[in-house]
């Protein structure tokens, strides 16, 4: 086990490690976030958990400017290898990464037995009004981290909350120190990911995502405009033998906890 869970080393693969035993499952936090963000997910999942901090997050060194879910994807199939996990579970960015590599049948991932991907993000593309709304937010986001306006970053975030979630004390904490890590560090070389795709719009694409031999589950909530429930939709429709759970606002981060580690535990077993 690392010493500091939120800062495995490179000695480690960025990894924090709990739990014994088989089976193994990688566990892979979103954009902004940190293993802490990731434990809540782990709990009631058997056998030993792997924790990744990816570039860009927990001391990790960012691979440079404009971030790619290629290259989140090839990080997340690095440490599916080094752990070898048979189940993966990948938040928002991660669940991105994930989606990369079964869509293209990497041999790492083809062989996992279970996927669960939380609060997806990003697929084959956008509706019009979600671009729109991606292109105007990362405007202004960027322009808040150049000025270095941290009040103004956090304001920014949770307005793409439920104002129920928006007003929370602890909603409000964890967000400010995701503006603090983008202004802090260079994390900030990943906030055109919000406008990148996943996975290619190609019959080839396609057909690996379908012939997937893994079981996946798909898990988001309602209300959230940076994961929009039309992206989960839609992953379940190219995946037909998928399993799509849709809570209601701000279930899974702050108000279900209790009922998303039910479904996971029962996916995971």
């Amino acid at each position: 086990m690392s010493p500091d869970l939120n800062l495995p080393g490179p000695e480690s693969g960025y990894i924090a490690t709990f739990g014994s035993g088989e089976p193994r499952t990688l566990l892979g936090h979103g954009f902004a976030g940190a293993i802490r963000d990731t434990r809540p997910f782990g709990t009631g999942i058997s056998g030993t958990r792997h924790f990744l901090h990816l570039p860009g997050h927990g001391g990790r060194p960012s691979p440079g400017p404009g971030w790619t879910y290629p290259q989140i994807g090839r990080v997340l199939a690095e440490a599916v290898e080094t752990t070898s996990a048979s189940r993966a579970l990948g938040v928002s960015m991660s669940a991105g990464g994930l989606l990369h590599l079964l869509s293209t049948a990497h041999p790492t991932v083809r062989g996992l037995e279970k996927v669960a991907l939380v609060l997806p993000a990003s697929f084959t593309g956008f509706p019009a009004e979600v671009a729109t709304a991606n292109r105007s937010y990362l405007e202004q986001l960027r322009g808040l981290v150049a000025d270095e306006d941290i009040d103004g970053i956090v304001d920014l975030m949770l307005s793409r909350e439920p104002a129920e979630v928006a007003q929370m004390l602890p909603a409000r904490a964890w967000t400010k120190a995701k503006a603090e890590n983008l202004i802090g560090t260079d994390m900030s070389d990943g906030l055109g990911l919000a406008l990148e795709t996943a996975v290619d719009d190609t019959a080839e694409a396609a057909e690996n995502l379908r012939a997937f031999p893994g079981e996946i589950l798909i898990l988001t909530h309602e209300d959230d405009s940076a994961h929009p429930v039309a992206i989960a939709e839609a992953i379940h429709r190219a995946i037909p033998n998928s399993r799509l759970e849709v809570l209601p606002a701000g279930s899974i981060l702050w108000r279900g906890r209790h009922e998303v580690r039910r479904i996971l535990g029962e996916f995971f077993g």
